[in-house]
């Protein structure tokens, strides 16, 4: 993946990138996409072929927009995530199998691929309830509870001896405060310590603000950036804010 701030500069390195694969002799497979606007001005060139702008793409697994909206990377998730699950339908099927091993397959084979990159995600409130709802989709799935049955979910989670409180949303909450934690320990000549704490020059566009990536930890946590960031320096404090947080706010 090549960044840049121009269209001339990436030009520059895409061509650079071309000369580099003929002499390997590989064919690149190239398309171009704007953050924050769906078209670009000017396409770039590679030798005599235009390259394609596109609105969203796929980058090592996850599903990148020009608009930065999680939602649909979230959506494609849970629809990978029923896929794995729907593959296993003969696993959850055989009564030989304890339900103790079905869980640890499922957590394993299906959250494992619902919760993938969740580090990166901004959550939006449908986006947590979807979340949560598939969790339970899998869980009836598993005691062959069929969708008209009126069985509460607490009931279900009591079926699997599991505490009403505790969701998959917690575990999402927990790797993301943990990467947080994480970025804020790294030194400050970190690109990634850079595009989560720097300030981007201009203005807003009108309208609503868009929901950013710190948004969810502020809220989680209940504290400022500034604050967030001291306690991540200390690993102890951190781990306290962080199971507080999960405990609080998961469910």
């Amino acid at each position: 993946m090549l960044l840049e701030t121009n269209r001339d500069g990436l030009q520059s390195n895409l061509e650079k990138v071309k000369k580099a694969a003929e002499v390997m002799g590989l064919q690149s497979k190239t398309k171009s996409m704007v953050f924050g606007r769906e078209n670009i001005e000017q396409r770039l060139q590679l030798g005599q072929t235009e390259v394609e702008n596109v609105q969203e793409f796929v980058y090592l697994g996850s599903l990148i927009t020009w608009d930065n909206d999680c939602s649909k990377e979230i959506k494609s998730r849970i629809g990978k995530a029923n896929g794995a699950m729907t593959k296993l339908h003969k696993t959850w099927n055989r009564k030989e199998i304890r339900l103790e091993t079905k869980l640890k397959l499922l957590n394993a084979c299906v959250f494992s691929v619902l919760l993938y990159a969740c580090e990166t995600w901004t959550i939006k409130r449908r986006d947590k309830e979807a979340i949560k709802a598939f969790e339970m989709r899998c869980y009836r799935r598993l005691l062959k509870i069929h969708w008209t049955q009126k069985v509460t979910n607490s009931e279900v989670k009591r079926r699997l001896g599991m505490e009403v409180d505790t969701c998959i949303f917690q575990r999402l909450m927990e790797r993301k405060l943990n990467f947080f934690g994480h970025v804020c320990r790294m030194s400050d000549d970190r690109l990634i310590k850079t595009v989560i704490f720097g300030d981007v020059e201009g203005t807003n566009r009108r309208g609503r603000p868009r929901r950013e990536w710190l948004n969810d930890i502020q809220e989680w946590c209940n504290m400022d950036v500034y604050s967030l960031y001291t306690a991540a320096k200390n690993r102890e404090e951190w781990s306290t804010i962080v199971r507080t947080s999960v405990d609080t706010n998961g469910h």
